[in-house]
Protein backbone atom coordinates (compact mmCIF):
# COMPACT_ATOMS: atom_id res chain seq x y z
CA UNK A 1 0.00 0.00 0.00
CA UNK A 2 0.99 3.39 -0.91
CA UNK A 3 0.78 6.30 1.93
CA UNK A 4 -2.04 8.18 2.09
CA UNK A 5 -0.84 11.35 3.22
CA UNK A 6 1.95 13.06 1.30
CA UNK A 7 2.69 16.66 0.70
CA UNK A 8 2.33 18.03 -3.35
CA UNK A 9 6.50 18.68 -2.77
CA UNK A 10 6.99 15.80 -1.16
CA UNK A 11 5.68 13.72 -4.04
CA UNK A 12 7.31 15.97 -6.82
CA UNK A 13 11.43 15.62 -5.57
CA UNK A 14 10.15 11.39 -5.64
CA UNK A 15 9.09 12.56 -9.16
CA UNK A 16 12.15 14.00 -10.10
CA UNK A 17 14.37 11.87 -8.87
CA UNK A 18 13.10 9.21 -10.56
CA UNK A 19 13.42 10.73 -13.74
CA UNK A 20 16.75 11.33 -13.03
CA UNK A 21 17.11 7.39 -11.90
CA UNK A 22 15.60 6.39 -15.14
CA UNK A 23 18.05 8.66 -16.92
CA UNK A 24 16.08 10.74 -19.00
CA UNK A 25 17.64 13.31 -20.79
CA UNK A 26 18.35 16.74 -19.06
CA UNK A 27 16.12 18.42 -21.72
CA UNK A 28 13.02 16.34 -20.95
CA UNK A 29 13.58 16.34 -17.20
CA UNK A 30 13.48 20.27 -17.47
CA UNK A 31 10.10 20.44 -19.57
CA UNK A 32 8.56 17.85 -16.66
CA UNK A 33 9.73 20.39 -13.69
CA UNK A 34 8.77 23.10 -16.04
CA UNK A 35 5.16 21.67 -15.93
CA UNK A 36 5.16 20.29 -11.88
CA UNK A 37 5.62 24.08 -11.11
CA UNK A 38 2.81 24.85 -12.84
CA UNK A 39 1.20 21.92 -11.25
CA UNK A 40 2.44 23.19 -7.59
CA UNK A 41 1.24 26.38 -8.49
CA UNK A 42 -2.57 25.45 -8.97
CA UNK A 43 -2.55 23.50 -5.55
CA UNK A 44 -1.45 26.64 -4.08
CA UNK A 45 -4.06 28.58 -5.69
CA UNK A 46 -6.29 26.35 -4.14
CA UNK A 47 -5.31 25.85 -1.11
CA UNK A 48 -4.03 22.46 -1.02
CA UNK A 49 -1.26 20.81 0.36
CA UNK A 50 -1.50 16.79 0.72
CA UNK A 51 -0.98 14.87 -2.73
CA UNK A 52 -4.04 12.10 -3.43
CA UNK A 53 -5.88 10.61 -5.93
CA UNK A 54 -8.80 12.42 -5.34
CA UNK A 55 -6.48 16.08 -5.79
CA UNK A 56 -4.93 14.96 -8.20
CA UNK A 57 -7.96 14.00 -10.77
CA UNK A 58 -9.55 17.20 -9.75
CA UNK A 59 -6.71 18.94 -10.93
CA UNK A 60 -7.07 16.84 -14.62
CA UNK A 61 -10.73 17.75 -14.50
CA UNK A 62 -10.60 21.57 -13.80
CA UNK A 63 -7.12 22.28 -15.28
CA UNK A 64 -6.96 20.16 -18.46
CA UNK A 65 -10.31 19.68 -18.54
CA UNK A 66 -10.35 15.72 -18.76
CA UNK A 67 -8.08 13.28 -16.88
CA UNK A 68 -7.98 10.88 -19.93
CA UNK A 69 -6.04 11.45 -23.23
CA UNK A 70 -8.25 12.83 -26.51
CA UNK A 71 -7.12 14.09 -29.68
CA UNK A 72 -8.65 17.09 -29.06
CA UNK A 73 -5.97 18.09 -26.19
CA UNK A 74 -3.00 20.45 -27.60
CA UNK A 75 0.56 19.13 -27.12
CA UNK A 76 1.17 21.01 -23.97
CA UNK A 77 -1.93 19.39 -22.07
CA UNK A 78 -1.11 16.06 -23.43
CA UNK A 79 2.61 16.58 -21.34
CA UNK A 80 0.85 17.98 -18.50
CA UNK A 81 -1.68 15.13 -18.38
CA UNK A 82 1.25 12.40 -18.30
CA UNK A 83 3.46 14.00 -15.58
CA UNK A 84 0.58 14.11 -13.17
CA UNK A 85 -0.19 10.85 -14.27
CA UNK A 86 3.40 9.75 -13.70
CA UNK A 87 3.24 11.76 -10.33
CA UNK A 88 0.64 10.07 -9.52
CA UNK A 89 2.15 6.69 -10.17
CA UNK A 90 5.04 7.38 -8.03
CA UNK A 91 2.85 8.10 -5.38
CA UNK A 92 0.96 4.94 -5.44
CA UNK A 93 4.67 2.90 -6.07
CA UNK A 94 3.37 1.88 -9.54
CA UNK A 95 5.25 2.20 -12.47
CA UNK A 96 4.97 4.91 -14.87
CA UNK A 97 2.38 4.65 -17.49
CA UNK A 98 3.63 3.82 -20.94
CA UNK A 99 0.89 6.70 -22.27
CA UNK A 100 -1.99 8.24 -20.69
CA UNK A 101 -5.48 6.24 -20.72
CA UNK A 102 -7.69 7.33 -23.05
CA UNK A 103 -11.35 7.79 -22.21
CA UNK A 104 -12.90 4.10 -21.46
CA UNK A 105 -15.47 3.29 -24.73
CA UNK A 106 -18.66 1.09 -24.19
CA UNK A 107 -20.80 0.32 -26.91
CA UNK A 108 -23.81 1.82 -27.30
CA UNK A 109 -25.72 -0.44 -30.12
CA UNK A 110 -27.01 -3.75 -30.11
CA UNK A 111 -23.24 -5.04 -31.26
CA UNK A 112 -22.54 -4.64 -27.26
CA UNK A 113 -25.06 -7.61 -26.42
CA UNK A 114 -23.20 -10.21 -28.60
CA UNK A 115 -19.76 -9.11 -28.84
CA UNK A 116 -18.22 -11.16 -25.75
CA UNK A 117 -19.65 -13.91 -27.47
CA UNK A 118 -18.16 -13.06 -31.46
CA UNK A 119 -14.87 -12.59 -29.18
CA UNK A 120 -15.22 -16.06 -27.62
CA UNK A 121 -16.07 -17.39 -31.04
CA UNK A 122 -12.69 -15.76 -32.66
CA UNK A 123 -10.65 -17.30 -30.04
CA UNK A 124 -11.86 -20.75 -30.02
CA UNK A 125 -13.30 -21.34 -33.81
CA UNK A 126 -10.51 -18.75 -35.57
CA UNK A 127 -7.57 -19.43 -33.05
CA UNK A 128 -6.74 -15.78 -33.15
CA UNK A 129 -3.88 -14.40 -30.96
CA UNK A 130 -4.54 -12.16 -28.08
CA UNK A 131 -3.46 -9.10 -29.71
CA UNK A 132 -5.73 -9.69 -32.72
CA UNK A 133 -8.42 -10.08 -30.41
CA UNK A 134 -7.47 -6.57 -29.30
CA UNK A 135 -7.73 -5.20 -32.63
CA UNK A 136 -11.18 -6.63 -32.88
CA UNK A 137 -11.83 -5.05 -30.04
CA UNK A 138 -10.91 -1.62 -31.13
CA UNK A 139 -12.43 -1.72 -34.92
CA UNK A 140 -15.78 -2.75 -33.23
CA UNK A 141 -15.93 -0.03 -30.63
CA UNK A 142 -14.84 2.50 -33.64
CA UNK A 143 -17.50 1.11 -36.21
CA UNK A 144 -20.07 1.04 -32.91
CA UNK A 145 -19.62 5.12 -32.14
CA UNK A 146 -19.89 5.40 -35.94
CA UNK A 147 -23.53 3.77 -35.88
CA UNK A 148 -24.39 5.63 -33.07
CA UNK A 149 -23.54 8.77 -33.66
CA UNK A 150 -25.36 8.52 -37.04
CA UNK A 151 -28.51 6.84 -35.91
CA UNK A 152 -28.08 3.60 -37.78
CA UNK A 153 -28.15 0.25 -36.37
CA UNK A 154 -26.28 -2.75 -37.32
CA UNK A 155 -29.14 -4.06 -40.16
CA UNK A 156 -28.66 -1.11 -41.65
CA UNK A 157 -25.10 -1.74 -43.13
CA UNK A 158 -24.68 -0.94 -47.25
CA UNK A 159 -21.74 -0.59 -48.79
CA UNK A 160 -21.64 3.08 -49.28
CA UNK A 161 -21.68 2.70 -45.08
CA UNK A 162 -19.02 0.83 -44.73
CA UNK A 163 -16.93 3.11 -47.34
CA UNK A 164 -17.89 6.24 -45.44
CA UNK A 165 -16.81 4.42 -41.88
CA UNK A 166 -13.48 3.65 -43.75
CA UNK A 167 -13.04 6.63 -45.68
CA UNK A 168 -10.41 8.72 -44.24
CA UNK A 169 -8.13 5.67 -43.13
CA UNK A 170 -5.12 4.52 -44.46
CA UNK A 171 -4.97 1.39 -47.16
CA UNK A 172 -3.76 -0.97 -44.39
CA UNK A 173 -6.39 0.41 -41.79
CA UNK A 174 -9.11 -0.20 -45.02
CA UNK A 175 -8.24 -3.70 -45.50
CA UNK A 176 -7.59 -4.25 -41.32
CA UNK A 177 -11.30 -2.54 -40.69
CA UNK A 178 -13.29 -4.66 -43.78
CA UNK A 179 -11.89 -8.10 -42.47
CA UNK A 180 -13.04 -7.26 -38.77
CA UNK A 181 -16.40 -6.30 -40.31
CA UNK A 182 -16.57 -9.18 -42.55
CA UNK A 183 -16.07 -11.42 -38.85
CA UNK A 184 -18.41 -9.73 -37.26
CA UNK A 185 -21.47 -9.52 -40.04
CA UNK A 186 -20.97 -13.40 -40.59
CA UNK A 187 -21.12 -14.22 -36.70
CA UNK A 188 -24.30 -11.90 -36.88
CA UNK A 189 -25.85 -14.15 -39.54
CA UNK A 190 -24.74 -17.33 -38.16
CA UNK A 191 -26.11 -16.70 -35.10
CA UNK A 192 -29.37 -15.54 -36.57
CA UNK A 193 -29.06 -11.72 -35.67
CA UNK A 194 -29.20 -10.21 -38.80
CA UNK A 195 -31.36 -11.62 -41.38
CA UNK A 196 -28.95 -12.46 -44.08
CA UNK A 197 -25.21 -12.09 -44.64
CA UNK A 198 -24.65 -8.24 -45.02
CA UNK A 199 -20.66 -8.82 -45.09
CA UNK A 200 -21.68 -9.24 -48.72
CA UNK A 201 -21.87 -5.49 -49.26
CA UNK A 202 -17.79 -5.29 -48.10
CA UNK A 203 -16.26 -4.35 -50.65
CA UNK A 204 -12.47 -5.72 -51.15
CA UNK A 205 -9.73 -3.25 -51.25
CA UNK A 206 -8.54 -2.95 -54.97
CA UNK A 207 -4.81 -4.57 -55.38
CA UNK A 208 -2.12 -1.74 -56.16
CA UNK A 209 1.56 -1.98 -56.25
CA UNK A 210 2.96 -1.52 -52.96
CA UNK A 211 6.44 0.32 -54.10
CA UNK A 212 9.94 -0.60 -53.62
CA UNK A 213 9.93 0.06 -50.36
CA UNK A 214 12.97 -1.62 -48.26
CA UNK A 215 13.85 -3.07 -45.17
CA UNK A 216 16.38 -1.64 -43.02
CA UNK A 217 19.47 -3.69 -42.01
CA UNK A 218 22.93 -3.90 -40.97
CA UNK A 219 25.65 -5.39 -41.85
CA UNK A 220 27.20 -8.14 -39.52
CA UNK A 221 30.30 -6.17 -38.68
CA UNK A 222 27.53 -3.05 -37.61
CA UNK A 223 25.89 -5.59 -35.43
CA UNK A 224 28.84 -6.76 -34.17
CA UNK A 225 30.45 -3.29 -33.58
CA UNK A 226 26.99 -2.51 -31.86
CA UNK A 227 27.09 -5.16 -29.31
CA UNK A 228 30.12 -4.97 -28.51
CA UNK A 229 29.22 -1.23 -27.74
CA UNK A 230 27.94 -2.72 -24.44
CA UNK A 231 29.77 -2.55 -20.63
CA UNK A 232 29.46 -5.77 -19.57
CA UNK A 233 30.95 -4.99 -16.11
CA UNK A 234 27.68 -3.61 -15.04
CA UNK A 235 24.68 -5.27 -14.07
CA UNK A 236 22.19 -3.92 -16.50
CA UNK A 237 25.03 -3.92 -19.29
CA UNK A 238 24.80 -7.72 -19.20
CA UNK A 239 21.01 -7.80 -19.10
CA UNK A 240 21.81 -5.04 -22.00
CA UNK A 241 24.29 -7.56 -24.16
CA UNK A 242 21.76 -10.57 -23.77
CA UNK A 243 18.78 -8.34 -25.50
CA UNK A 244 21.20 -7.84 -28.45
CA UNK A 245 22.16 -11.15 -28.98
CA UNK A 246 18.99 -12.31 -28.49
CA UNK A 247 17.70 -9.83 -31.23
CA UNK A 248 20.72 -9.90 -33.95
CA UNK A 249 21.47 -14.13 -34.04
CA UNK A 250 17.66 -15.36 -33.52
CA UNK A 251 16.23 -12.25 -34.79
CA UNK A 252 13.98 -12.48 -31.95
CA UNK A 253 10.76 -9.67 -31.45
CA UNK A 254 10.90 -7.43 -28.45
CA UNK A 255 8.00 -9.28 -27.42
CA UNK A 256 9.13 -12.65 -27.42
CA UNK A 257 12.44 -11.22 -25.87
CA UNK A 258 10.80 -10.02 -22.40
CA UNK A 259 8.52 -13.02 -22.18
CA UNK A 260 11.66 -15.24 -22.08
CA UNK A 261 11.54 -17.52 -19.15
CA UNK A 262 14.27 -20.38 -17.83
CA UNK A 263 11.28 -23.01 -18.59
CA UNK A 264 11.82 -22.15 -21.91
CA UNK A 265 15.06 -23.07 -21.90
CA UNK A 266 15.97 -26.91 -21.69
CA UNK A 267 19.83 -26.83 -21.55
CA UNK A 268 20.04 -30.90 -21.53
CA UNK A 269 18.87 -30.74 -25.20
CA UNK A 270 20.27 -27.12 -25.89
CA UNK A 271 16.90 -25.55 -26.78
CA UNK A 272 15.31 -22.47 -26.60
CA UNK A 273 11.03 -22.77 -27.43
CA UNK A 274 8.50 -20.69 -26.85
CA UNK A 275 5.29 -20.14 -28.70
CA UNK A 276 5.71 -16.41 -29.95
CA UNK A 277 3.60 -13.56 -28.30
CA UNK A 278 2.61 -12.19 -32.10
CA UNK A 279 1.19 -14.77 -33.68
CA UNK A 280 1.39 -17.94 -30.95
CA UNK A 281 3.18 -20.31 -33.74
CA UNK A 282 5.85 -21.83 -32.14
CA UNK A 283 9.50 -21.89 -32.08
CA UNK A 284 12.47 -23.70 -31.85
CA UNK A 285 15.97 -22.26 -31.62
CA UNK A 286 19.88 -23.86 -30.68
CA UNK A 287 21.18 -22.76 -27.86
CA UNK A 288 24.64 -21.36 -29.10
CA UNK A 289 26.87 -20.79 -26.70
CA UNK A 290 27.42 -16.94 -27.02
CA UNK A 291 23.75 -16.61 -25.82
CA UNK A 292 23.97 -19.19 -23.07
CA UNK A 293 27.04 -17.89 -21.50
CA UNK A 294 25.33 -14.36 -21.52
CA UNK A 295 22.24 -15.57 -19.78
CA UNK A 296 23.87 -17.38 -17.60
CA UNK A 297 26.22 -14.59 -16.83
CA UNK A 298 23.27 -12.25 -16.36
CA UNK A 299 21.43 -14.29 -13.98
CA UNK A 300 23.99 -14.91 -11.22
CA UNK A 301 25.71 -11.86 -11.70
CA UNK A 302 23.51 -8.86 -12.83
CA UNK A 303 19.95 -9.79 -12.53
CA UNK A 304 18.24 -8.34 -9.11
CA UNK A 305 16.89 -11.31 -6.98
CA UNK A 306 13.02 -12.27 -7.03
CA UNK A 307 10.41 -10.21 -9.23
CA UNK A 308 8.84 -11.79 -12.58
CA UNK A 309 9.14 -14.81 -13.71
CA UNK A 310 11.16 -13.72 -16.45
CA UNK A 311 14.62 -13.68 -17.70
CA UNK A 312 14.89 -9.89 -18.70
CA UNK A 313 13.69 -7.60 -15.80
CA UNK A 314 13.95 -3.95 -15.09
CA UNK A 315 16.92 -2.77 -13.05
CA UNK A 316 15.78 0.96 -11.86
CA UNK A 317 14.35 1.43 -8.33
CA UNK A 318 10.84 2.11 -8.12
CA UNK A 319 10.42 -1.72 -10.29
CA UNK A 320 12.98 -3.51 -10.05
CA UNK A 321 12.64 -6.97 -11.04
CA UNK A 322 9.62 -6.57 -13.09
CA UNK A 323 9.11 -7.30 -16.48
CA UNK A 324 10.72 -5.11 -18.97
CA UNK A 325 8.48 -3.23 -21.49
CA UNK A 326 8.67 -3.14 -25.52
CA UNK A 327 9.49 0.17 -24.98
CA UNK A 328 12.14 -0.41 -22.60
CA UNK A 329 13.73 -2.84 -24.98
CA UNK A 330 13.50 -0.29 -27.89
CA UNK A 331 15.32 2.43 -25.53
CA UNK A 332 18.05 -0.16 -24.62
CA UNK A 333 18.35 -0.90 -28.33
CA UNK A 334 18.94 2.83 -28.89
CA UNK A 335 21.16 3.65 -26.77
CA UNK A 336 23.16 0.68 -27.67
CA UNK A 337 23.48 2.15 -31.75
CA UNK A 338 23.99 5.87 -29.94
CA UNK A 339 27.01 4.12 -28.10
CA UNK A 340 28.02 1.95 -31.05
CA UNK A 341 27.86 5.46 -33.38
CA UNK A 342 27.11 3.70 -36.43
CA UNK A 343 27.05 5.50 -39.50
CA UNK A 344 23.57 7.24 -40.70
CA UNK A 345 22.01 5.05 -37.69
CA UNK A 346 19.55 7.73 -36.58
CA UNK A 347 18.41 8.01 -40.16
CA UNK A 348 17.25 4.67 -40.26
CA UNK A 349 15.02 2.61 -38.01
CA UNK A 350 17.18 1.80 -34.77
CA UNK A 351 15.28 -0.74 -32.92
CA UNK A 352 15.26 -4.70 -32.01
CA UNK A 353 12.87 -5.01 -35.22
CA UNK A 354 16.18 -3.78 -37.17
CA UNK A 355 17.98 -6.43 -35.72
CA UNK A 356 15.68 -9.32 -37.07
CA UNK A 357 15.56 -7.29 -40.00
CA UNK A 358 19.49 -7.34 -40.17
CA UNK A 359 19.43 -11.40 -39.16
CA UNK A 360 17.37 -12.07 -42.05
CA UNK A 361 19.38 -10.09 -44.68
CA UNK A 362 22.79 -11.65 -43.34
CA UNK A 363 21.42 -14.93 -43.71
CA UNK A 364 19.92 -14.63 -47.14
CA UNK A 365 23.99 -13.20 -47.99
CA UNK A 366 25.32 -16.25 -46.37
CA UNK A 367 23.06 -18.24 -49.16
CA UNK A 368 20.38 -19.01 -46.83
CA UNK A 369 17.85 -20.73 -48.59
CA UNK A 370 13.86 -19.14 -48.78
CA UNK A 371 12.49 -21.88 -46.84
CA UNK A 372 15.39 -21.81 -44.09
CA UNK A 373 14.93 -18.04 -43.50
CA UNK A 374 10.87 -18.40 -42.71
CA UNK A 375 11.61 -21.54 -40.42
CA UNK A 376 14.48 -19.16 -38.12
CA UNK A 377 12.21 -16.06 -38.48
CA UNK A 378 9.27 -17.37 -37.46
CA UNK A 379 6.96 -16.82 -40.11
CA UNK A 380 3.35 -18.27 -40.41
CA UNK A 381 3.20 -17.32 -43.61
CA UNK A 382 6.06 -18.15 -45.72
CA UNK A 383 5.01 -15.19 -47.89
CA UNK A 384 5.76 -12.62 -45.28
CA UNK A 385 9.56 -13.80 -46.28
CA UNK A 386 9.38 -12.25 -49.32
CA UNK A 387 9.79 -8.91 -48.15
CA UNK A 388 13.89 -9.95 -47.68
CA UNK A 389 14.35 -11.01 -51.21
CA UNK A 390 14.40 -6.94 -52.04
CA UNK A 391 17.42 -6.29 -50.06
CA UNK A 392 19.52 -9.29 -51.74
CA UNK A 393 20.82 -6.58 -53.79
CA UNK A 394 24.20 -9.00 -55.27
CA UNK A 395 21.57 -11.67 -56.09
CA UNK A 396 19.16 -9.15 -57.76
CA UNK A 397 21.75 -7.90 -60.01
CA UNK A 398 22.30 -11.32 -61.51
CA UNK A 399 18.90 -11.20 -62.54
CA UNK A 400 19.46 -7.64 -64.46
CA UNK A 401 18.73 -7.52 -67.84
CA UNK A 402 20.52 -5.43 -70.55
CA UNK A 403 19.57 -2.53 -71.89
CA UNK A 404 19.07 -3.39 -75.69
CA UNK A 405 20.51 -0.69 -78.36
CA UNK A 406 17.86 1.12 -79.81
CA UNK A 407 18.85 2.24 -83.91
CA UNK A 408 15.88 4.70 -84.06
CA UNK A 409 16.60 7.76 -85.38
CA UNK A 410 13.28 8.94 -83.15
CA UNK A 411 15.67 8.66 -79.90
CA UNK A 412 19.12 9.71 -82.01
CA UNK A 413 17.64 13.26 -82.06
CA UNK A 414 16.47 13.35 -78.60
CA UNK A 415 16.26 17.18 -78.48
CA UNK A 416 16.71 18.24 -82.06
CA UNK A 417 13.71 18.86 -84.94
CA UNK A 418 13.28 15.79 -86.66
CA UNK A 419 11.03 15.55 -90.04
CA UNK A 420 8.20 13.09 -89.20
CA UNK A 421 9.66 10.72 -92.07
CA UNK A 422 13.07 10.14 -90.01
CA UNK A 423 11.07 9.79 -87.18
CA UNK A 424 10.02 6.61 -88.28
CA UNK A 425 12.65 5.13 -90.32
Amino acid sequence: MYKKNKQITEVIDEYRYELIDRDYNKGTIQTYSKICRTIRKWWDEKGLEEFNEVNAFRFCDEFIGTRYLSVSLTSDQKRTLRVIRMILSVYRGDDFENISPSEKKSFKTKLGEVFEKYIEWCALSLKLSSNTLETHTRVALKYDSYLWERGLHLEDASTPIFEDFITAESKSNRIRYKAVLRNIYRFLHNSQITKGDLSMFILREPQTSQGSKLTTTYTEEEVRNLISSVDRSTSSGKRDYLILLLASEYGMRASDIRSLSLKHINWESNTISFNQQKTEVPISYPLIPSIGNAIIDYLKYGRPPGGDDVIVVRHDSKRKGHQVTSSGIYSIVESAFKAANIPNWREKKHGPHSLRHSFASNLLKRGAGYYIISMAMGHSHTNTTRTYLNIDIERLRKCSLQIPVIHSVHYANIGKEVINDQAYS
